[in-house]
């Protein structure tokens, strides 16, 4: 498995966080997500990556895996209604980003700062309710869907 130096700091933070035994496969998946950090996968699109690394982990260890990473808040399940769970790693510069998603063709766009810095404070300042995360999805048409 060769990955960056700053995708193996990235792996010891997160094995750091999560404090279960860090098995082969889990590693594996775990590359995979990394390698792929700017991406949101389906179990299958992961089963694909990690058969073209010529590794073999079968879709229910892939599944327990994302159950485990989902439980310990490391990777984020979404749903962009195309009938699909894509996964995505869920590290702190990806924190509170936002989704702008094509009703056409299903293209997913990362977007920060939609939000003001001080939506915490104002929510817990104007409703009581403190915030602690969010996620936002904006469906829509891309420029090219558009046209």
């Amino acid at each position: 498995m060769k990955t960056s130096s700053n995708a193996n700091q990235v792996m010891n933070d997160l094995m750091e966080k999560m404090d279960i035994r860090m098995t082969y496969q889990r590693k594996i998946i775990l590359s995979i997500l990394i390698d792929n950090i700017d991406k949101h996968l389906t179990a299958n699109e992961i089963y694909s990556l990690i058969k073209v690394k010529n590794d073999v982990i079968g879709m229910a260890t892939i599944y327990r895996t994302i159950d485990i990473l989902l439980d310990k808040g490391i990777v984020i399940k979404h749903d962009f209604g195309d009938s699909a769970a894509k996964y995505e790693l869920e590290i702190e510069k990806n924190k509170n980003h936002h989704h702008l998603i094509c009703k056409k063709c299903g293209k997913v766009i990362e977007v920060s700062g939609l939000l003001k810095e001080d939506f915490y404070e104002k929510i817990l300042r104007e409703k009581g309710f403190q915030c602690t995360e969010y996620r936002l999805k904006i469906f829509g048409y891309c420029d090219k869907c558009r046209s």
